[in-house]
């Protein structure tokens, strides 16, 4: 549907705008803000005003450039504003507080053996409030709390997630509404998002992926994932699962399950059927440090797993560079930066000879920063983005209609 938008909204993106400006910018002068934004000077001077009364941002050292008098420099204040990330999986619950710069200021972390919903949820509010009396600051700076899943999601025809993951997945959660139950029982927003977008996500806020435009994040969890960013953007596709590679199926790989018919990439490089393959073998092989411990070992059955795993990574590598060209491929999530770094050195010496020899550019390749907590940091980014990240949907007037659960608080 065409929409347009009134003054109301345009003032709000330009308040977003002047203050991504000087989070990843910043120090900045006003004089510089407005150079660097295209906004009139006075502007600039009017939302500065409102983000210094707001506690948003403060000012800092005065800036002698040798012309007229210093300028006054500009910066965020990173405990102007707090976000809480939780990130689920089959054997995990993680959580992590953040600040508005996306530090991680808590963390909390348990072992799980597939719970039912019922205890994940109460897991979750109890997490979110122990983060919150960790760090022992007002409530009122919590602006909000993302949650992020395995993929893929389901969303009810009126844009509301009802059902939170695969039900051949994790048998039990067809009919789960996660956001109604959590922010009733937290009492702040929540934002629900798929693990491997949630890292996009968090890359492109605080990681390297700030100064990227377009690129494509490989996560490895209970299975494969992916997060696409265009023009600093999340691709989320029409139902909201873009990235799904997990779901690729494979002619390569042998190992099959009868309740997901063809063999597929999540099956091989799923970190919990990782782990019982090597267990089944006699090996200690419970969470990432037992695999990083395995790996110094050059554990023959891990080593084998890595090489296959790698020449199947090849193609898929292909195929996004191929049909997306993004400017950077990361590689994150839970598989410990040990084997990570051995993923990118295998690729990069498998991928040139796939390559067609007159190709004159291809996308760089590179670890994500996030490093495990990956989805836990990106998910808590969420609340942070939607409230004051400069999105074009926030220059959209809103539908009277619109049935979303929640709407991103104001700044002012």
């Amino acid at each position: 549907m065409l929409t347009g938008t009134n003054l109301q909204y345009a003032n709000n993106y330009n308040i977003r705008i002047v203050l991504e400006t000087i989070r990843l910018q910043g120090p900045l002068s006003r004089i510089q803000i407005a150079r660097r934004t295209n906004l009139t000077a006075q502007t600039v001077t009017n939302i500065v005003k409102k983000l210094l009364s707001a506690g948003m941002i403060y000012e800092s050292d005065r800036l002698n450039d040798g012309r007229g008098a210093p300028s006054i420099m500009l910066q965020i204040n990173e405990d102007a504003a707090y976000s809480i990330g939780l990130d689920f999986d089959k054997d995990h619950l993680t959580g992590v507080l953040v600040n508005f710069l996306g530090k991680p200021r808590q963390r909390i972390t348990m072992d799980l053996d597939f719970p039912s919903p019922d205890e994940v949820m109460e897991l979750m509010a109890d997490m979110a409030e122990r983060l919150i009396s960790m760090e022992k600051i007002n409530r009122e700076k919590i602006w909000g709390v993302g949650v992020c899943f395995p993929g893929p999601m389901v969303v009810s025809d009126d844009s509301v997630h009802t059902n939170a993951v695969n039900p051949q997945f994790l048998p039990g959660w067809e009919k789960v509404p996660v956001v109604k139950i959590l922010e009733e029982k937290i009492s702040l927003p929540v934002y629900l998002e798929n693990n491997a977008s949630a890292a996009a996500i968090g890359e492109r806020w605080y990681g390297e992926g700030r100064y990227v435009g377009t690129f494509f994040y490989i996560f490895f969890g209970a299975g494969l994932g992916g997060g696409l960013i265009i023009n600093g953007q999340l691709y989320p596709g029409y139902s909201g699962n873009a990235g799904e590679l997990g779901y690729l199926p494979t002619t390569n790989i042998t190992e099959s399950n009868p309740e997901m018919g063809h063999p597929h990439l999540g099956m091989y490089f799923s970190l919990p059927l990782l782990y019982k393959k090597l267990q089944d073998a006699g090996y200690q092989a419970r969470n990432t440090d037992d695999l990083t411990e395995l790996y110094r070992q050059k554990n023959p059955m891990l080593l084998d797993w890595l090489e296959t795993g790698c020449n199947q990574l090849a193609i898929l590598f292909l195929a996004i560079e191929y049909l997306i060209d993004p400017e950077v491929i990361f590689f994150g999530g839970r598989l410990p930066d040990e084997i990570l770094n051995s993923v990118l050195a295998r690729l990069s010496k498998i991928l040139p000879t796939m390559r067609l020899e007159k190709k004159l550019s291809f996308p760089d390749m590179r670890r994500a920063s996030a490093g495990l907590d990956a989805a836990a940091l990106g998910v808590a980014i969420l609340p942070l983005y939607a409230s004051f990240a400069p999105v074009p949907k926030v220059l959209m007037k809103k539908n009277v209609n619109d049935e979303q659960t929640h709407t991103a608080r104001s700044i002012f």
